[in-house]
Formats: structure tokens, C-alpha cells, sequence
């Protein structure tokens, strides 16, 4: 009896046993045709979409924002640098302005003051000529008449003719006659000294204009300073213009940085991602291979294991500017497309795994 208890018994162990083993073994059988299904389905499918959530918290909008306030904080720092390079340009520019101005305007004061001493020098030289002639004249008519009173005073203070006091009076005459000589004489030399001091001035501010080499040789320290404030003007035009030429040369470069910078701000401001989640638009990835299904207004599905038991949950709408690369949801590789903005019914869809555009995929 118990021997008969104990066969049943193992017999039923061992029925069980292979049931379950056939069980398990065509479960893996299932198993693996619907993985070979799977992956022969998306191996030719161009028809699914993969929905995105986009947050604040999601590590491509972290990492955009990164990237904006870097790039947005280095071009700040050229900005100010441009500023500042062009605030030191405008100062080269009044410098070298004000010097040119200044060179001008000393040749014509140079030219003027030439001038006018030359005038003057050509008046002095004709007051000396008559000067000359006046002076020989009375000096001539004076010695005559000297010498003529003179003697006749000598006569006839002797002959007792003229008294004393007369006599003495004659005498004082004749000195004074000698003293407005002597008088004529100083202001000769005096002129004389006028001329030469013109004639030294005109070398001077000849030399200051550099006509020639022997009128350089004539410079006076008068002149010497007029040049050294002249010269210094030339420098600090010169210095002012290499400095000029430089911060245009530095301003080039600033703007050129700038506008790269801008350009990759804009280019990081133009993400899909970053414009979806500022716009709060709801958005899926589409492959390249697929972007021909999903036009604006293409039906969306979603399917329970991702192929069976669809329903319609929304429609395509614009597809934004930019390429992404996401990972494929089934080979587990990285796949380059572009995101559309998707119209849902309701906000659970875009948590599906992908959805499928146009009709189901088994048209179940």
C-alpha cells in the first residue's frame, strides 16, 4: 500500500516537473521570437517617434544653461574689454588730432613771426642806411663848425673882443655838440645791434623750418626751444597713431571674438531642447531615417508592448530646427534626428517608451 502511495506520488512530481519544463521552455521560445520580432520590426520600421519629458532638472537643459552662462559671462568680459580698447582709440584719435592741429598752426605762427621779423628787419635796415647818411652829415658839419668856432672864439677871447663868460658859453656849445655826436654814435650802434638780433632771430626760425643744413647750424636757444616743443608734437602724433593702429588691429579682434561668441550663443539658445522646454512644448525625437512620416498633423499611436493593443493619442506638429542624437529604444545605440512638437490628448502619453506614427504598427 504505501509502495503504491509513493509511485503515485513520484509520478505526479515528475508530470509536474515536465509540465513545467515545457512551460518554461516555450515561454523562451516566446520569449525569443518576440525579441527576434522585435528587433526584425525596428530593424525596417520608419514609423516611431520617441516622446521626450523635458524639466528643469533634465542634464541637457543643465548643461545648456551651463554653457550660456559661460559663453554669455566671456563675451560680457570682451564687451568690456571693447569698451574700454575703444575708449583709449577716441583718446589716440583727439591726440593725434590735436597734435596735427597744433604742427599746423605753429608753421603758420613760424611763417607769420618770419614775416613780420623780416619787416622789420627790412625797416631797421633802411632807418640804418639813412642813419648812416644823417650821421656823416652832422658829423661833417659839426668837425667844420667846431673847428671854425673855435679858433674864432680863440681870436677873439685873445684880442679881448669876447669875455669870459661868452667864451665859456661857446665851449659849452661845442661840448654839447660833441656830446650829441657821441649820442648819434651809441644810437647807431644800437641800431646796429637791433639789426643783428633780427638777423639771428630770421636764421632761428629758419633753422625751426630746416631749409638747409648751414641754417640749421645757425640755431639760436630761442629757436632751439620753439624746435624741442615742435619735435615733442611730432613724437606724440607718431606715438598717438602706433597706439591708434594697434587698438584698431585689437578692436578687430574684439568684434571678430564677439561675433563668434554670439553666433554660439545663439546656436546653444537654438537646442530643440532648451527652445521646448522654454516654449513648454511637448516634443518627441524622430531618426532621420523616419522624418519622411512625421509631418505636421501625422496620427500618433500607443501600443502595449510597444506593438499590440493601439490607440490614437495625438497628432505631429512642428518639427523645431537643430539635430539631437538619442538612444535607440530597442538596439541600445546612438541614433542622430531632429525633435517635432507633439499634440497629445492627454499629458500620461508622452511617458511612453516611443509612439508610432500614422497607424498602428500590426494594425491591431
Amino acid at each position: 500500500m504505501n509502495q503504491q502511495v509513493a509511485n503515485k506520488v513520484n509520478s505526479l512530481a515528475v508530470s509536474a516537473y515536465k509540465a513545467l519544463g515545457t512551460f518554461l521552455l516555450v515561454l523562451i521560445l516566446m520569449s525569443f521570437i518576440m525579441y527576434l520580432g522585435m528587433q526584425g520590426f525596428f530593424l525596417v520600421s520608419e514609423g516611431w517617434v520617441v516622446p521626450t519629458v523635458i524639466s528643469p532638472t533634465d542634464p541637457e537643459i543643465l548643461q545648456l544653461n551651463s554653457q550660456i552662462a559661460q559663453q554669455a559671462a566671456a563675451r560680457d568680459k570682451l564687451l568690456a574689454e571693447r569698451r574700454d580698447v575703444q575708449s583709449r582709440l577716441a583718446n589716440a584719435e583727439r591726440t593725434v588730432t590735436a597734435e596735427q592741429e597744433f604742427q599746423e598752426r605753429f608753421q603758420t605762427a613760424l611763417s607769420s613771426e618770419r614775416a613780420s621779423r623780416a619787416q622789420a628787419l627790412q625797416r631797421l635796415s633802411a632807418l640804418r642806411r639813412e642813419s648812416h647818411h644823417v650821421r656823416d652829415e652832422i658829423a661833417e658839419s659839426s668837425k667844420a663848425f667846431a673847428g671854425l668856432a673855435r679858433v674864432r672864439n680863440n681870436t677873439l677871447h685873445e684880442a679881448r673882443l669876447l669875455d669870459k663868460e661868452a667864451y665859456l658859453t661857446s665851449n659849452y656849445q661845442l661840448a654839447q655838440m660833441a656830446q650829441s655826436n657821441l649820442t648819434l654814435a651809441e644810437h647807431t650802434v644800437d641800431l646796429e645791434n637791433r639789426l643783428d638780433g633780427l638777423k639771428r632771430e630770421l636764421l632761428g626760425l629758419d633753422s625751426v623750418r630746416g631749409r638747409s643744413p648751414s641754417q640749421r647750424n645757425q640755431m639760436t636757444t630761442a629757436a632751439l626751444l620753439l624746435e624741442r616743443e615742435y619735435t615733442r608734437s611730432v613724437l606724440e602724433q607718431a606715438r598717438a597713431e602706433n597706439t591708434r593702429s594697434v587698438l584698431r588691429e585689437d578692436l578687430q579682434a574684439l568684434d571678430e571674438a564677439i561675433t563668434r561668441y554670439s553666433k554660439l550663443l545663439k546656436t546653444i539658445r537654438d537646442s530643440p531642447y532648451l527652445r521646448a522646454f522654454e516654449g513648454n512644448l511637448t516634443v518627441a525625437f524622430v531618426p532621420y531615417d523616419n522624418l519622411d512620416d512625421a509631418f505636421p498633423g501625422t496620427p500618433l499611436y500607443a501600443c502595449m508592448a510597444k506593438l499590440v493593443w493601439c490607440h490614437q493619442v495625438g497628432v505631429v506638429g512642428q518639427v523645431q530646427e537643430g539635430e539631437v542624437s538619442v538612444k535607440h529604444p530597442i538596439r541600445q545605440h546612438f541614433v542622430r534626428g531632429v525633435m517635432v512638437e507633439l499634440q497629445l490628448q492627454d499629458g500620461l502619453s508622452v511617458r511612453e517608451e516611443l509612439l508610432h506614427l500614422g497607424q498602428p504598427p500590426l494594425m491591431l
